[in-house]
């Protein structure tokens, strides 16, 4: 390892199904190398790892009688899992993380059926990110494009549902606003190129 290399930034792109998250870390990743000649890793939740595989096969309706407790359980051990053999490694190499989804996904989606406190609590031990970026869009918008490309729907994807997920967030990203965590909301429902530029001007504003 070289030591006199600085540790990474790790940033992480929320916000619920159809936002654009996906297609906006793909974006920053490759401005990072086009723009500044640096390496940036993408990483995604639920994670490549075992247990990851597992929540997607529960996700996407394969695995069945999975309660909410226990899939919030699996998330919070997949995080822990991704954080060990990705996340952190590859930050003490001193490059960035652009990750799809941490863990507000969590506190947004499992805060649903399950208490907030204990999520907390079941993810204490998560790294914390440098920068948490927020993509907002309404239900309607959101169901609209995954409509458009996708022939089947996740357990999450109704709009009552995706309400209350974003509401959840909605709350999430003032109360770390409110303690000083580094946080930013984007404005979704915009053209994806006006929303790569805004992004890139947070990142700018921040290391560059």
């Amino acid at each position: 390892m070289n030591m006199n290399k600085t540790k990474g930034k790790f940033i992480v792109f929320e916000g619920i199904d159809g936002s654009g998250i996906s297609t906006q870390t793909e974006k920053l990743k490759n401005n990072f190398f086009n723009k500044y000649g640096m390496k940036a890793v993408l990483a995604k939740e639920p994670s490549e790892g075992p247990i990851g595989t597992m929540i997607r096969q529960v996700l996407s309706g394969r695995m069945t009688d999975v309660k909410r407790d226990s899939l919030a359980l699996l998330f919070a051990a997949d995080r822990l899992d991704h954080n060990n053999n990705k996340i952190a490694p590859i930050l003490e190499q001193g490059d960035f993380v652009i990750c799809d989804r941490y863990l507000w996904s969590s506190l947004a989606y499992q805060g649903i059926e399950n208490d907030l406190t204990w999520i907390q609590e079941i993810n204490k031990y998560a790294l914390k990110p440098d920068l948490t970026i927020f993509i907002r869009v309404r239900p309607e918008i959101s169901l609209q494009r995954i409509y458009s490309c996708r022939f089947k729907t996740e357990i999450f994807e109704k709009k009552d549902i995706l309400q209350q997920v974003l509401d959840n967030y909605i709350n999430l990203f003032g109360q770390w606003k409110n303690s000083g965590q580094q946080v930013v909301e984007i404005d979704g429902e915009r053209e994806p190129e006006w929303v790569e530029k805004e992004i890139n001007k947070v990142i700018e504003s921040l290391w560059f």
